[in-house]
C-alpha cells in the first residue's frame, strides 16, 4: 500500500507539474485524492514494528516527523518555486516521492504476522471493513473524534488569513504574518507531540486525548476574543501545544483495539474519516461565517473540540478506562 500510494502520488504530482488549465489541475489533484494512503500505510507497518509498550512514544515520534514536514514543505515549496518555478516544484516533489518509494521498497521490510493473526488475515470488502469497525465501539468512538477534529481543524485554516487581516487593519504584510503564525502551531506541535505520546503511554491514551481536547477547545475559543495580533498568535501556539498532540494518542489507542491483522484497514478508514473531515471543515465554516463571522467559527471549532473532550470524560474515563 505504501509502495503503490508514493508512486500514484508522484504521478499526481508530475501530472500537476503539466497541467495546462484549471480542468487539468482539478483532475490532477481528484487523483492525487484516490492515490493518497501513504501516512496511514506507514502507521500501519509502525504499529506492527514495535512493541505495545512503546507504542505511544512511537507514534508520537511518527506525528513530529508529519509535522516538522509540514512546517518544512511549504518553506521549501516556496523557495524552490522562486528558483525554479511553480511547475519545476511538482516535478522535483514528484521525484522525492518515488525517491521515497524506492526507500521503502529496499528498506522497509513488514514484519511477518505470527500464530492466529496471520490466518486472520482475510480478503475483505471495504463494506465489511466499516462493518467491522461500527461494530467495535471503541474504533466506532476513535474514528468520529477522528472525523471530527479533523472537521474542526480545517474549519479554522481557510479563515484564518481573513482573522488576521481583521486584526492588522491595513498595515504590515497580512499574507507574511499569517504564514508565520499558521507555522508558529506547527512547531509547537513538533516541540510537544512525542511529549504527549510518551504521557499517553504511560498515563493512558484516553486521559491524554481528553487533556489535549479540552485545553485545544479552551485556546481555540480564547482565539476569538483577542483584538491584537500578538494575542491571537501567542493563542495560536498553544493551541498548536494541545491539538496536534491528540493524533499521537489516537492513532495508538486504534493499534489498542485493533488486532494486528486489521491495523492496515483500520488505518485506511481513519484517513477515510480525516479525508471526509477535510471535505466538511471548509463547508461548514463557510456557512457559519456566512450566517455569523469569522469569530464564530473558531467559537463553534472550539465548542465541538471540548465536546469531544467531555464525551471521552463521561464515556470512557469516568468508567476507568484511561
Amino acid at each position: 500500500m505504501a509502495v503503490r500510494a508514493g508512486i500514484l502520488l508522484g504521478f499526481s504530482y508530475l501530472f500537476c507539474g503539466l497541467c495546462q488549465n484549471e480542468y487539468h489541475l482539478l483532475a490532477a489533484r481528484a487523483f492525487q485524492g484516490f492515490a493518497n494512503g501513504f501516512v496511514a500505510a506507514a502507521m500501519a507497518i509502525i504499529s506492527v514494528s514495535v512493541q505495545s509498550s512503546e507504542i505511544g512514544v512511537t507514534l508520537g515520534a511518527a506525528q513530529t516527523a508529519l509535522v516538522i514536514g509540514g512546517i518544512c514543505g511549504p518553506l521549501l515549496g516556496g523557495a524552490l518555486s522562486e528558483f525554479i518555478g511553480m511547475r519545476g516544484s511538482f516535478f522535483v516533489s514528484a521525484a522525492f516521492l518515488w525517491i521515497v518509494s524506492l526507500a521503502v521498497i529496499f528498506f522497509v521490510h513488514e514484519p511477518a504476522l505470527k500464530g492466529e493473526e496471520s490466518t486472520d488475515r482475510e480478503k475483505t470488502s471495504i463494506k465489511d471493513d466499516i462493518s467491522y469497525a461500527l461494530k467495535n465501539d471503541h474504533l466506532r468512538e476513535l474514528l468520529a473524534i477522528l472525523f471530527l477534529l479533523q472537521v474542526t481543524i480545517l474549519m479554522i485554516q481557510p479563515v484564518t488569513s481573513l482573522w488576521v487581516r481583521k486584526l492588522m487593519g491595513d498595515s504590515g504584510n497580512v499574507e507574511l504574518v499569517s504564514g508565520f503564525i499558521m507555522s508558529s502551531s506547527g512547531l509547537a506541535g513538533a516541540l510537544t507531540t512525542a511529549l504527549w505520546g510518551k504521557f499517553g503511554q504511560s498515563r493512558g491514551y484516553y486521559a491524554a486525548m481528553f487533556i489535549t481536547l479540552s485545553f485545544a477547545g479552551v485556546i481555540t475559543i480564547a482565539q476569538s476574543i483577542p483584538s491584537s495580533i500578538i494575542g491571537f498568535g501567542i493563542c495560536q501556539f498553544l493551541v498548536g501545544c494541545f491539538v496536534i498532540g491528540i493524533n499521537p494518542s489516537l492513532n495508538a489507542a486504534l493499534v489498542k483495539y485493533t488486532p494486528s491483522s486489521f491495523r492496515g484497514r483500520v488505518f485506511g478508514l481513519s484517513n477515510t474519516a480525516q479525508q471526509f473531515g477535510n471535505m466538511i471543515g471548509p463547508i461548514l465554516a463557510s456557512f457559519v461565517s456566512m450566517t455569523g463571522s469569522i469569530r464564530e467559527v473558531y467559537i463553534a471549532a472550539g465548542v465541538i473540540q471540548l465536546l469531544l473532550g467531555f464525551r471521552l470524560f463521561f464515556s470512557r474515563i469516568k468508567k476507568g478506562e484511561y
